[in-house]
Parts: structure tokens; C-alpha cells; sequence
């Protein structure tokens, strides 16, 4: 069979903490509970279950929004809806029933096929929601009833455009590696936290190819429900003082300096020198 022409949509997928682990009578609950938070939710976006296609997921759902919704009303209102959705439901439910969820915002091209859908922005999506750092966040974040991720490309394009009623200081950026060994970096924030506990604002770079080998950092510990890795390293500053018509080894080239009167290299590169200078290879 040849696929369909896939279409963009805003892609939001919710994921119901600890489902597994519940009796069966409490997950019954909690996944009818769901529809009830998701759709009151939505409607505060201006959405409605009737336009967006939903896939049920079992312990939680995945939810196309039409590319003509408002990308700042969508972050900015349903999150919000989520927010008074979940308190309401926890007035209503005692610790057993409990809902917190892990809530994910990506954009890109979906493949629909009948109930069959498939893309790449789906399955990025997936592992942020997934991801070791976030449900970190969420099991420190104990007073909290979400915590919502975004892709690199949400977050530039939605969150750093100063829109109001979104906090940029609010979300705070985490590094993982996927199974795969791919690493991804998203940006989390939970409601009514001035930042995510247990993330860092300092990690360093954005995490290029699975082939470095330095990961940056997200400030989570494995112990604590992520996988912490440190934010690249770089080589001190060497000053160079008082050197004349000497060689410095720097990388595998020598390069002759004459009339030096204080030079820094970084790493294997100069930050800058006085003289003149000549590579040899």
C-alpha cells in the first residue's frame, strides 16, 4: 500500500505517571478521568475532541491539533487547562486515584492511516515525554500535577518569542540519550514552579551527535530519575609570557612565533597573540 501524504499538525501526547502500577480498578478510573481532563482542556485552547484526531494510548493520549490553532494559545491555555483540569480531579479523588501527567508539545509532518499513525516528530516526541530527566522532575515537583516538555523547535519558535502569558525563565533546558544512543536535548517547566526542581540553566551546549563524547549535563542524577551527565569540558587558557622566536606544538602543526609578548592559546586554537607567526605542516 502506498502512504498517505503526510500533513503538519501540533502533536500533544499526555502520559498518566505511575499507570502501570496502579489496581486495575484504579486505572479504569484514571483513564475515564483522562477524557474529562483532556477535553476541558482543549476547550480552553479553543479546541474541541471533535477536531482533533485522538489515539488512545491506554495510560495516556495523543493528540493532533489542527496547524491553524494558535501556537501560543495552544502552550499558553492548555497548559492551563491541564493545570485546573488535574486540581480538580484531585479534590475529587483520594491519593489512589491520583493523576499527574507528563505532558509533551512537538510539531511536524503525521502520516495518517486509518487509526495508523506514524512520523518522525511523533516518535521524537515520544521520547522526550519519556525521557529519564523529565519524570525526574516530576517525582521531585511533588506538589505538582504536570510537567510539560517541548522540542528544541517549539521552544525557539514559541517560548523565545516573548509572547505573553509565557515565562521564559520558567523552562529550563535537559539533556538525555535515547536507547539508540542519540542525544536530544527538550525544555521543561512544570505549573506553578518558578523552574523545574532538579534541572541545571547551566549545561553547557546544545548536545550535537551521538559520537561526541562528552555529554552535556541535565542536573539529574540516575539515582534520582535521570541520567546525569556533565556539561562539556573545555581545556584551560595557557599564557604564553615573554616567549621569542620559539616553537609551540599546537594540535599536530608547529607554529613558529617571533616577537611574542604575551600570547593565550585555547585548547588548539589562539585566542589572540602580538607578532607574527608562521604554521608549518
Amino acid at each position: 500500500m502506498v502512504s498517505s501524504d503526510p500533513h503538519s499538525y501540533w502533536i500533544v501526547l499526555l502520559d498518566i505517571e505511575d499507570f502501570s502500577l496502579r489496581p486495575e480498578v484504579s486505572q479504569a478510573t484514571l483513564h475515564e478521568e483522562l477524557y474529562e481532563v483532556v477535553e476541558f482542556a482543549l476547550a480552553r485552547a479553543g479546541l474541541s475532541l471533535a477536531e482533533c484526531p485522538v489515539q488512545d494510548r491506554g495510560d495516556g493520549m495523543l493528540i493532533l491539533a489542527p496547524m491553524a490553532t494558535s501556537p501560543i494559545r495552544l502552550l499558553r491555555e492548555l497548559t492551563r487547562g491541564l493545570e485546573d483540569a488535574l486540581r480538580a480531579h484531585q479534590e475529587k479523588y483520594n491519593e489512589k486515584h491520583r493523576m499527574r501527567l507528563r505532558a509533551g508539545l512537538n510539531q511536524g509532518l503525521v502520516i495518517r492511516q486509518g487509526e495508523r499513525w506514524t512520523g518522525t516528530a511523533i516518535n521524537d516526541l515520544a521520547r522526550l515525554v519519556d525521557a529519564d530527566p523529565v519524570k525526574g522532575v516530576l517525582a521531585r515537583a511533588r506538589r505538582a500535577h504536570l510537567v510539560l516538555v517541548l522540542s528544541e523547535g517549539v521552544h525557539s519558535a514559541v517560548v523565545l518569542g516573548n509572547y505573553p502569558g509565557i515565562d521564559q525563565a520558567a523552562y529550563l533546558p535537559a539533556d538525555f540519550v535515547t536507547k539508540h544512543g542519540e542525544r536530544r536535548r527538550c525544555w521543561v517547566t512544570v505549573p506553578g514552579y518558578p523552574a523545574p526542581p532538579g534541572l541545571s540553566a547551566d549545561v553547557g551546549e546544545p548536545p550535537g551527535g551521538a559520537e561526541e563524547t562528552t555529554p552535556a549535563g541535565t542536573g539529574a542524577s540516575a539515582a534520582e530519575g535521570g541520567a546525569r551527565t556533565e556539561s562539556p569540558t573545555h581545556r584551560p587558557a595557557t599564557t604564553f609570557g615573554n616567549v621569542s622566536g620559539g616553537q609551540i606544538n599546537v594540535g599536530d602543526y608547529g607554529t613558529n612565533i617571533d616577537n611574542v609578548g604575551r600570547d593565550v592559546i585555547q585548547g588548539d586554537k589562539y585566542e589572540h597573540y602580538e607578532g607574527n607567526t608562521t604554521d608549518e605542516s
